[in-house]
């Protein structure tokens, strides 16, 4: 088989072989690189760097941190705890265990089970188990879904999210947390100042007032965008938004996800193998370096059986079925 051979000529074990490849680490230790190499000029206040750096420190971490967090990069469950905190700006770790790994990829779309369906129900509607509310109205219009995408990440899976799983031990209703230690609690707060100093606070310090009000506000505006852009068009179109089957696991882990821009490179890159989606659903666990080349057999198996293979052709089309499905979600239901 595709790891069996991978171990054999790397003389490592299955296991290892699934985790990222010397290719895969050089890659990942480049972007870091890169990333760092832009600082001392963005710090500065470069004009250029304010609108590359965000987009930089998209694809750095979208290649590494999602793999971590899934166990994904090495068999050593250190490396995998310790070096998505080098790059906590999506979300707190902690809390991406329990909205992502835990609740999300075991139930992906699953009414009041996956937490990803109801993380701003005020203002956005995108699946049945919402109720509708006149606000919903209008909710597919570019201003409306800039904005929310806009503080998705920096305000809600950040912050918000994070403190009322935390005072409420569960993550948005759905997902019990537990209740942390005394010294836990207190490192994860402090771990959160430093998010809050490192993307909003230190303009202040280095920067006229007018110009760090922007590197305050802009960088998570273009971080959170990427992030948002990279997942919504996963699971929430109106193919794969209400599919299920509650018979087989697996199959319901296919149709409710989209693969999109497979074959692309630069779709394959700025997502961090998120465009592989539908495998990387039934092999979390695997490093996205794998899932090229692992679709080949899953497209084949979906078609032998009848099983519905979602795929959009890139970024645009992907988009489309997305918009398609938020205007969709807007309208109130017939009763």
């Amino acid at each position: 088989g595709y790891f069996s051979s991978i171990a054999k000529r790397r003389g490592v074990t299955i296991n290892q072989a699934a985790k990222a490849t010397p290719a895969r680490w050089m890659l990942v230790l480049s972007l870091m690189a890169s990333l760092l190499g832009t600082l001392p000029w963005y710090v500065r206040g470069n004009w250029a760097l304010l609108f590359l750096t965000p987009p930089l420190a998209w694809v750095c971490g979208a290649n590494y941190w999602h793999d971590g967090l899934h166990f994904g990069l090495s068999t050593d469950w250190r490396i995998n705890a310790w070096l998505p905190y080098l790059f906590p700006f999506f979300s707190s770790p902690w809390m991406w265990y329990h909205e992502h790994v835990i609740g999300h990829h075991a139930y992906p779309n699953v009414d009041h089970k996956d937490p990803d369906l109801a993380h701003a129900p005020q203002l956005m509607r995108e699946h049945n188990s919402i109720k509708w509310k006149p606000m919903h109205e209008g909710q597919a219009r570019w201003h409306r879904v800039l904005f929310v995408w806009s503080v998705a990440v920096g305000i809600g899976l950040s912050l918000l999210n994070d403190v009322k799983a935390n005072l409420k031990l569960s993550y948005n209703n759905v997902v019990p947390c537990a209740s942390l230690s005394r010294p836990r609690i207190t490192v994860h707060i402090l771990g959160r100042m430093v998010y809050i100093f490192l993307m909003h606070v230190w303009p202040f310090f280095a920067l006229p007032l007018w110009k760090a009000v922007i590197w305050a506000t802009v960088p998570g505006i273009l971080l959170s965008v990427c992030f948002m852009v990279n997942t919504q068009i996963n699971h929430l179109t109106n193919e794969c938004a209400h599919a299920s089957d509650d018979t087989n696991f697996y199959k319901h882990q296919v149709v409710t996800s989209q693969n999109f821009g497979n074959g692309s490179l630069f779709c394959y890159y700025f997502s961090g193998g998120l465009n592989y989606q539908i495998e990387h659903h039934l092999f979390p666990n695997v490093n996205h370096c794998h899932l090229p080349e692992l679709a080949k057999g899953v497209k084949r198996i979906c078609e032998r059986h009848g099983v519905p293979y979602h795929h959009a052709a890139g970024y645009r089309d992907a988009m489309e079925r997305h918009v398609a499905h938020t205007v969709e979600m807007e309208r109130k239901p017939v009763s």
